[in-house]
């Protein structure tokens, strides 16, 4: 079992802007004020269909500080969270004052806010097809079928969305809670701006979790308010707009069935998803489960289908690993009653389907680091609080993409590293840093990593887990070919070749001759020296990101509340930059995963298609107390192959392991996500009545 960090670039030093964070200094987008500044924000529709009946647009246009009132009467709203119109002001509160000046009376449609109304159960399969599906179980020694659900998930990030936007004539500086530098000069189409006039600025970012792409109605609107003022615009969304106009992770219907031999060998069968997206497409159904590449197990002769159902909701956005957390959570659990009823371990039967030989081995790693011999046969308990232990895994492609970076050595010794991609809040900073300190051999002190600017050498931005895949090798080249730079100038001094010079750990040779790294730096005759890096690819190395999770939980069965209280994650983790960061990103995808197991879920009103829960109070998250113990395990026998992605397999197959638990714990299943005590007491009823 090989969990130990050999490779590690650097062992458990703290992320190099902790202190900044910690204490306040770090500047986000919301703390930014530059002189002059006005406020904008979007007036939204509170109903799920409909348009503004009335509005008092002049009174509001009268009150003290406010620049511009401007409503649309004939806007069809679609969703609750849709933009009607906007006011601009000298101030939030003169803002917020013109806003109840404005009187708003609404005149409702009936919206779509129940999925159960529109799913017609499973379906669209052919005739030929339908033949198909049952040759392959005609022969399976058990057969499996449900109807899975997941829920509507907001994002909710630490830091809102929004921009700051400061035209100044034909260029503009611009401050973005963003999860992609150069994305975000989009704003050139607001501002009317070239591309190349415009500066982003995104030092610091409170999350994005695949929400924060574009610059979205409210960058849109800090641009066009800025250009026709001539002055800073700040538009930051509110907890209320978040929750209903900042994107969301869509829901699912999935129905499953599926066959397997008596060995456990999945035969085959049919996954029909269905993804509840809201209004508009996209933001991950289960695709995942129809393509092989990406799908953990060999299901053997089966067929899949996908459909969308339309909700009057707020439109789906990417969100941490999308699709595939609903797709994981209803095929792990359906995986998990084949082996109930060939009498099978869980942990058996993923062994005998699993795709990777990788999650072979980290099913063994997990199961012993978990305890997992200590796991009671399903349903064999009968006190009122109950233990259960599940597993679940999950893979991860590795996406190609480009990143550039620049290496800047300076006469003092100091280097700098800059590369264009963001830091929202996964360690960017950190990686960057110690690839250069552990390529230069030098202390951090005389290392800085910068990011989140535009002007730097241009990245990817924060989706499908590729930053530190790719920044990693882009850093690495930079400081490797200023090194060479470096290496010249002593050999110059020295008048031997390049060559002939040996560096290691910041001190340069040549026979007898010495000389370390700070008065290497000295012989320069300029202040500094810089030289670029670029990887075409992005990544080093093959393969897929490889993690298993078990889970242990604790189900009182008289009050259905269900506790987890560890869970053992062991993921690839390949080159590790930084151990501390890296449990970081595995503890955070599982904090999340929790939360989404248990408690997360947007609720509509079927009567107006209003979210009745678009606050924190009511909008339940994973708080401390909800947190277990994580212990994250580091699969480093790939080590040759680079970083691998973390990110986003970390929060995959949490829910799923959860699920599996509580089915262990009571000896029956909850089919819809959140797990919440009403529906765990619900399965209960149901076993109890023999259903």
């Amino acid at each position: 079992m090989k969990v130990d960090n050999n490779v590690a670039l650097e062992n458990k030093l703290s992320r190099v802007d902790a202190l900044l964070k910690v204490s306040g200094a770090a500047k986000y987008t919301a703390d930014q004020y530059p002189a002059g500044m006005i406020h904008g924000k979007l007036v939204r529709f509170p109903y799920g269909a409909g348009k503004i009946k009335s509005a008092d647009v002049e009174a509001a246009r009268k009150v003290a500080g406010v620049l511009e009132v401007e409503i649309d009467l004939a806007e069809e709203a679609r969703y609750p969270g849709w933009p009607v119109g906007h006011i601009v002001a000298e101030s939030r509160t003169a803002v917020e004052d013109a806003e109840e000046a404005l009187g708003l009376s609404f005149e409702m449609t009936p919206p779509s806010s129940v999925p159960d109304r529109i799913y017609e159960g499973a379906g669209g399969l052919d005739a030929e097809a339908e033949q198909r599906v049952d040759g392959a179980l005609r022969n399976a020694a058990a057969v499996v079928e449900g109807t899975w659900r997941t829920q509507v998930q907001t994002h909710s990030c630490l830091e809102p969305h929004g921009s700051v936007v400061d035209c100044r004539g034909d260029s503009a500086e611009v401050w973005g809670s963003t999860q992609s530098t150069f994305g975000h000069l989009d704003m050139a189409e607001p501002t009317g701006l070239d591309r190349s006039k415009i500066l982003v600025h995104n030092e610091f970012v409170g999350g994005g979790f695949g929400s924060k792409f574009g610059i979205g109605t409210e960058g849109d609107l800090a641009g066009r308010m800025s250009k026709k003022y001539g002055r800073p615009c700040k538009v930051m969304l509110n907890r209320r707009e978040e929750h209903l106009d900042a994107g969301n992770r869509p829901g699912s219907i999935q129905y499953i069935k599926l066959g397997a031999d008596e060995t456990g060998k999945i035969l085959g069968g049919r996954v029909d998803g269905v993804s509840i997206v809201g209004f508009g497409r996209g933001g991950g159904g289960v695709t995942n489960l129809g393509d092989e590449r990406f799908n953990n197990y060999d299901l053997g002769d089966y067929e899949f289908t996908q459909s969308e159902i339309n909700l009057n909701f707020s439109k789906p956005r990417a969100f941490r690993a999308p699709g595939w957390p609903q797709a994981t959570f209803a095929l792990e659990g359906a995986v998990d009653e084949l082996a109930e009823k060939l009498g099978m371990d869980p942990v058996e039967i993923r062994l005998r389907n699993y795709r990777s030989k990788r999650r072979l081995k980290q099913l063994e790693w997990g199961a012993e680091v978990a305890g997992w011999s200590r796991r009671r046969t399903t349903g064999s308990q009968t006190g009122r609080v109950r233990t259960g232990m599940g597993v679940a895994g999950a893979m991860w492609p590795l996406w190609n993409t480009q990143c550039g970076a620049e290496a800047e050595i300076h006469r003092n010794g100091q280097v700098e590293v800059r590369v264009g991609v963001q830091d929202i809040g996964t360690g960017t900073f950190t990686v960057v840093t110690d690839v250069a300190v552990h390529e230069l051999g030098l202390d951090r002190s005389l290392v800085t990593g910068k990011v989140g600017n535009s002007s730097y050498p241009q990245g990817p931005g924060s989706g499908g887990s590729q930053v530190s895949r790719s920044a990693a090798p882009a850093t690495r080249k930079a400081v490797l070919a200023a090194l060479d730079e470096l290496k010249s100038i002593v050999a110059r001094e020295w008048k031997v070749s390049r060559e002939d010079i040996q560096y290691k750990n910041g001190v340069f040779e040549n026979g007898d001759k010495v000389l370390d790294w700070k008065k290497a730096c000295s012989l320069m005759s300029g202040d500094k020296l810089t030289v670029s890096g670029r990887t075409e690819t992005g990544r080093e190395g093959d393969g897929t990101s490889d993690c298993v999770q078990f889970a242990e939980v604790e189900v009182d069965t008289e009050t259905g509340i269900v506790r987890v209280k560890r869970i053992v994650a062991v993921h690839a983790a390949g080159v590790i930059v930084n151990r501390l960061t890296i449990e970081n990103q595995i503890c955070g995808g599982v904090i999340q995963g929790v939360s989404y197991a248990l408690f997360e879920d947007v609720r509509l009103d079927p009567n107006t298609g209003a979210m009745v829960n678009p606050e924190f109070i009511n909008y339940k998250i994973a708080g401390s107390k909800d947190v277990p113990e994580i212990i994250p395990v580091l699969d480093v026998e790939d080590s040759d192959t680079g970083v691998r992605p973390i990110g986003e397999p970390a929060t995959i197959p949490t829910a799923a392991a959860i699920g599996n638990a509580i089915a262990n714990a009571i000896g029956a299943r909850v089919y819809q996500l959140p797990m919440t005590p009403e529906r765990v007491l619900g399965a209960l009823e149901r076993k109890e009545a023999g259903a």
